[in-house]
């Protein structure tokens, strides 16, 4: 059982480091090389319903206001 919490904290504290290392800190970051594909992305209607836009756009400005 403590073996299983240590690895649980150990996931976490990885989770941690690598989601703070690759968050944009810029939102124009938000639009280079999108995981979508997309040449122009925000440019279009349908990017309105991109996860990865409104995701990375979202963690910017949550950085941005702490």
């Amino acid at each position: 059982m403590l073996k299983d919490l240590i690895f649980c904290l150990q996931e976490a504290a990885l989770y941690l480091i690598f989601k703070k290392s690759r968050t944009p800190q810029d939102p124009s970051e938000c639009f280079v090389n999108p995981p979508c594909g997309c040449a122009n992305p925000g440019q279009y209607i349908q990017c309105e319903d991109c996860d990865y836009l409104e995701s990375c756009l979202s963690d910017c400005k949550l950085q941005n206001i702490s």
